[in-house]
């Protein structure tokens, strides 16, 4: 089954060539593209000596990025994978196997922190847990969908924050979706910005917020604290 990695950037220069390299060293017939939204340093250089496709935005807009990667996308199965994240070992061939099952149409997979911080510990396991018991997959687990399935879904809605969520959820209206062993490592750069207590009141705060159907563009505000 060919495969589509659809990577959206922005100013990832230092995170990017790992990322492509964890999907080259398992799967060189994966199709990587990446999509930048206005980056200022290097990766627009790296993508193009990395890539088998680079599409360059004026801005940043993580929604718009994926959209537009998906609909150049050759494969039969898409993968949205940040540029800070690493792929173990035989995640493709989970993804094949998950799809191999006509029910299942996509999902997602456990991620592992980085960080050697016990908080991270608990972060992945109360995220793993989560995501088990919900559904929901957060776009730092590596959503992965088949394309007739996203087509039919329109792919994801331009939202300021929230579409990874959106998005998780919609997919079960189309069929069945997993959460694979993976794992898939991801930078704990995100939750080094709080402190342990506040981050975790941001991220339930923020779910709570979504489905009270607080706009999301008050909770980009408060969870990235911005004025």
């Amino acid at each position: 089954m060919p495969i589509s990695v659809i990577i959206p950037t922005h100013n990832e220069e230092e995170n990017l060539p790992g990322c492509i390299r964890s999907i080259r060293i398992q799967n060189q017939a994966a199709e990587v593209i990446v999509v930048d939204g206005g980056s200022k340093d290097g990766t627009m250089e790296i993508a193009a000596s990395l890539a088998d496709q680079v599409i360059s935005l004026e801005d940043k807009n993580i929604s718009r990025q994926l959209n537009i990667g998906a609909a150049a996308a050759k494969g039969d199965a898409l993968l949205f994978l940040h540029a800070d994240s690493r792929l173990a070992a035989g995640i493709f061939e989970q993804i094949i196997t998950c799809l191999q099952d006509p029910k299942n149409i996509g999902g997602a997979f456990k991620m592992k922190l980085d960080g050697t911080k016990l908080f991270y510990r608990l972060l992945e396991a109360g995220g793993n847990l989560y995501c088990r018991i919900s559904g929901t997959y957060f776009g730092d687990r590596g959503i992965f969908i088949r394309t007739i399935t996203y087509k039919k879904m329109r792919g994801f809605a331009e939202l300021p924050i929230m579409a990874d969520v959106e998005f998780s959820r919609r997919m079960k209206n189309f069929g069945r979706t997993r959460l694979l062993p993976g794992p898939l490592t991801s930078s704990s750069r995100k939750f080094d910005r709080e402190s342990p207590l506040r981050s975790l009141y941001l991220i339930a705060w923020a779910l709570l917020a979504y489905r009270f159907k607080v706009p999301p563009e008050k909770i980009k505000k408060r969870y990235y604290r911005r004025k």
